[in-house]
């Protein structure tokens, strides 16, 4: 992330619900090089996005954060149907689904690890 986008980053922390990100944005600061990777978070219904008068999309600081969560899941191979069902099954419980979705981070990533940490061994 250069400069610039790093600053207007960090000053739009202090105002987390304004939106003021466009794709391109979002794609520099989440490391992707497809647009139609940020745009499927909006199809799939993961991240409800608002529009600007001329129609582009825009995103605040709050739901890159969220984004840069489903974007670790989707880097495990979970697909975004799974995810957003996940959700929406943490939701009709009565759960909040963002600490579920912090603590599945969490267990995936040490599971994946153990995982290859395994495979490794295995190979010697």
């Amino acid at each position: 992330m250069n400069k610039n986008m790093r600053a207007k980053y960090e000053s739009a922390s202090k105002t987390p619900d304004e939106l003021i990100f466009t794709v391109k944005d979002v794609m520099h600061i989440l490391h992707i090089n497809s647009g139609t990777t940020v745009q499927r978070f909006d199809k799939s219904g993961l991240i409800k996005i608002e529009r600007n008068n001329i129609g582009h999309r825009l995103y605040s600081y709050n739901q890159i954060e969220y984004m840069k969560k489903l974007q670790k899941l989707v880097d495990y191979d979970i697909s975004h149907f799974t995810i957003k069902t996940m959700l929406e099954f943490e939701k009709s419980k009565g759960r909040n689904a963002d600490i579920f979705l912090e603590e599945f981070i969490e267990f995936y990533t040490k599971r994946v690890y153990s995982a290859n940490r395994n495979a490794k061994r295995k190979q010697k």
